[in-house]
């Protein structure tokens, strides 16, 4: 069965697991476990609101913004929970917008992704 895809713009607040021993700053260890989800495509802007210092990581709030691939369909922002909520690391998502068709020029062709499969 086809189905299809879309690029959407989202902002969501997350809390998530940063490994101790990552590289960079606090900032650069959120932005590499927002990537590890699949359907992320690009990390645009981070701000951690809380950190708590666990054994063997840190328990991070942030808000992120990012465009991400999602199914096409009418609830885009239940898409876009269920994908972060895929993602190593991630324990919860909360407070999801998202904004259908990317306003990057460089990242809106304007066509769809079609996934076969």
């Amino acid at each position: 069965m086809a189905t299809t895809s879309q690029l959407v713009r989202v902002t969501a607040d997350l809390t998530m697991q940063v490994p101790r021993n990552a590289t960079g700053d606090l900032a650069q260890g959120v932005t590499n476990v927002v990537r590890g989800v699949d359907a992320v495509a690009n990390v645009d802007d981070v701000d951690v609101t809380d950190l708590r210092p666990r054994l063997n990581d840190l328990r991070v709030d942030a808000t992120v913004a990012v465009e991400m691939t999602v199914e096409d369909a009418p609830d885009v922002e239940r898409a876009s929970r269920d994908a972060f909520g895929d993602g190593f690391g991630i324990e919860a998502v909360e407070s999801v917008d998202a904004e259908r068709g990317a306003d990057r020029a460089t990242a809106d062709t304007g066509e769809r992704v079609q996934e076969y499969g």
